[in-house]
């Protein structure tokens, strides 16, 4: 791991957590892991899930990457505020607002994000929580 990027081992390291919460909520998952760039590093995937499912998670990685915030945070606190922006933003398919996107963070700087699509919106914030819990304690760890 480095402090500046997401690396692949760990990418593939924490997304062990999002599988395994997706597996104790019993719903199906696609999580992408991105650099701050919004670039992946690592796509995973419950069974049954849809084969375009990642599509949704990187949109929503992407968005928090970019935002520094998570997805479900900027709905709720600007995006449902301001009718304007909302129409703006939605229209761009690269960026998806809807709660599952969750930045990483390291000494308070966005190093990559988590994106889940495939269950209902809630499941996919506690997936990608559980991803983003993984990536801290690896983070202390070091």
């Amino acid at each position: 791991m480095s402090r500046s990027h997401i690396t692949y081992p760990t990418a593939t390291e924490v997304i062990k957590a999002g599988l395994a919460k997706a597996a104790e909520l019993k719903t199906g998952a696609a999580i992408v892991i991105t650099e701050g760039t919004g670039e992946i590093v690592a796509v995973a995937s419950t069974d049954g899930v849809n084969p375009r499912g990642w599509r949704g998670g990187l949109a929503k990685a992407s968005a928090a990457a970019g935002l520094g915030i998570s997805t479900q945070m900027f709905l709720e606190k600007r995006l449902t505020q301001d009718e304007v922006l909302w129409k703006a933003l939605s229209n761009n398919p690269e960026r998806m607002f809807v709660p599952g996107g969750i930045p990483f963070k390291v000494n308070g700087q966005t190093v990559g994000a988590v994106g889940v699509s495939g269950g209902h919106y809630d499941d996919d914030v506690k997936v990608a929580q559980a991803v983003v819990d993984a990536f801290d304690a690896l983070i202390k760890s070091e």
